[in-house]
């Protein structure tokens, strides 16, 4: 590795004057990552030279402020949304200053993550965080969480009532759903087939008393989504699995009103459906939030 260019590197980051900013988690999330590397490097590499050392030393004394500066943050949300809960409409407005989305920007492209999606990690989805226990079938994909911006425009076009359930379709670690309860209040249930990653997001509601906030281990095949009137997919799953759930939704359809929105790929095969229509507004691309209703 060449010592003088991460050396040079490593100087100018950690003299960025955003670096500690308190709405900043991406350029920390960046400067972990840098730190990480020459981590590895340094484990990687068994030379020892004193400008190495001192590269490492720099390194991970940076890392260590940056971790604690991150969970002194994490610390105090968690503390805000257990024992002082704020109204939905005043928890939007703290989330605002960490998100580019404005309110009512309806049919924008969502793409990647940004400091909201990396506080909501740090307070939603601490870690360690469990590692996949089950086979994936064919179909099955990798857990990938949905931008936390898409779940904001969510919010805002669906009229939710204390009479409607909303269902995440491969929760994953539960991030959709506790974000979607927070939001709305309403009883949010997350469906995921692998059984750590239910049972940690049933651990972090539990411990955030998100009490409307349920998990159910199962095949999205054959969940039970009797009271299900709002259903959310970003790409779930594939092929004959996908089929098959989007027939149960089907069917879900003709015994009472439902929508169901998506985001990613899987935007596309359903807009191919004779049995759903799309609401404007309809984005550009499959980075847009989509919400069908069935005809």
């Amino acid at each position: 590795m060449n010592i003088a260019i991460l050396q040079r590197d490593l100087d100018e980051l950690q003299s960025s004057p955003v670096l500690f900013d308190a709405l900043n988690f991406q350029a920390r999330k960046e400067a972990l990552d840098f730190v990480r590397v020459i981590g590895k490097l340094h484990t990687e590499d068994h030379q020892t030279s004193p400008e190495r050392v001192r590269l490492f030393q720099q390194a991970q004394a940076l890392g260590e402020q940056l971790e604690a500066t991150n969970a002194a943050l994490f610390h105090d949300w968690k503390i805000r949304i257990k024992n002082q809960p704020p109204s939905r409409e005043k928890l939007r407005q703290w989330l605002q200053p960490y998100t580019n989305y404005a309110p009512h920007q309806w049919g924008i492209s969502h793409y990647g993550y940004e400091n909201l999606d990396f506080l909501l990690d740090g307070v939603l989805l601490p870690q360690p965080q469990p590692q996949a226990n089950l086979p994936r079938e064919y179909g099955m994909v990798r857990y990938e969480p949905a931008p936390a911006s898409v779940i904001l425009e969510l919010t805002e076009r669906v009229a939710f009532t204390d009479n409607d359930v909303f269902y995440d379709l491969g929760s994953g670690l539960g991030k959709v759903t506790a974000l979607m309860h927070l939001l709305t209040g309403v009883r949010c249930v997350g469906v995921e087939y692998q059984p750590a990653f239910c049972a940690y997001a049933r651990q972090q509601a539990a411990a955030l008393q998100l009490i409307n906030a349920d998990y159910i281990q199962a095949d999205a095949r054959v969940a039970d989504y009797a009271d299900g009137t709002v259903f959310f997919l970003f790409n779930p799953f594939g092929g004959d699995i996908f089929a098959t759930v989007l027939e149960r939704l089907r069917q879900e359809a003709q015994q009472r009103e439902i929508l169901i929105c998506s985001y990613g790929a899987c935007t596309q095969p359903l807009a191919g459906l004779n049995w759903l229509e799309r609401i404007p507004p309809v984005g550009d691309d499959d980075f847009s939030l989509a919400i069908f209703t069935p005809r």
